[in-house]
């Protein structure tokens, strides 16, 4: 690639915090990495934790790890120099994974920045990013990603905790503060094709929706860091940031199921019922 358009992606990423670099890889290539993961995705899942209702596979974690046709592109040398390029520093893939937005049931991303995930586990700055290789379509109708532009320059935004789909601890930027990012930033979503791939910084905030159109939204997600920004205390900073979160899991798991006991043994004790709507008169036949 020219040096003048490698300066202009350059520029428009420090501006934005993300580019979209059209035809990237080969399309054939990305489409017959997505056949075979989607051939293989009834056995890949390691737990439950990596499904969603009716989808046998909604994550699959590190495949530049593997050796497949997902893992070719995830730990393509040409993505790695161009975000070296982009960052301004050497960079190296610290983990990747896959997400599948399965159409019709694929779960929403609520918004968030990277660092959240990144910062707790030895990282000393957010020069970081990731590549987002493109695998089907994505655009509006079928849960883009969504970015605010700019807001990378921010640095660390306060998030809160919550629970997702499979009972796992994640973290979301609250609506206020997304309303305030909004009229600063403005909102943008991301329209590419199969081949395209947009690398976005870690700061910059970025969400998407729940899935409920016919067609699915597969993207490899090859997560980089620069030589220059190597963790301390990397083991025990890492240790330390799980066991903070699946300690909050288990005590999720807990308040949850101390509700439904009771809530299955107050019905089993009373003839009556005791959740959901009451039966009237006019139902009533035994």
């Amino acid at each position: 690639m020219k040096t003048l358009f490698l300066s202009k992606y350059k520029k428009d990423f420090l501006k934005a915090g993300y580019v979209i670099v059209k035809n990237f890889l080969k399309k054939k290539d990305c489409i017959k990495a997505c056949n075979w993961l989607q051939k293989k995705k009834y056995y890949l899942a390691n737990s439950w934790t990596e499904q969603e209702p009716m989808v046998p596979l909604a994550v699959y974690f590190a495949p530049h790890n593997q050796n497949n046709p997902i893992s070719k592109l995830a730990k393509t040398n040409r993505v790695l120099d161009f975000a070296s390029h982009l960052i301004g520093e050497k960079v190296y893939i610290w983990s990747s994974k896959v997400n599948l937005k399965a159409a019709w049931c694929g779960t929403s991303e609520y918004y968030h920045q990277d660092t959240v995930y990144w910062k707790d586990r030895g990282y000393k700055k957010d020069s970081m990013l990731s590549a987002m290789i493109v695998l089907e379509k994505h655009d509006l109708s079928n849960s883009a990603l969504h970015v605010f532009p700019g807001s990378h320059k921010l640095g660390f935004i306060k998030h809160v905790p919550f629970f997702n789909i499979n009972g796992l601890a994640k973290y979301m930027i609250p609506p206020k503060k997304l309303d305030n990012l909004k009229k600063k930033f403005g909102l943008k979503f991301i329209k590419a094709e199969p081949g395209d791939i947009v690398f976005f910084h870690a700061s910059i905030v970025h969400g998407s929706s729940h899935n409920i159109s016919g067609d699915g939204r597969m993207i490899i997600l090859s997560q980089l860091n620069s030589i220059n920004n190597l963790p301390k205390n990397v083991t025990s900073s890492a240790r330390n940031f799980n066991l903070f979160r699946a300690r909050s899991e288990l005590i999720e798991a807990k308040r949850k199921f101390i509700w439904f006991k009771k809530k299955y043994r107050d019905q089993l004790i009373n003839k009556k019922l005791t959740f959901s709507a009451p039966i009237v008169k006019q139902e009533f036949k035994d």
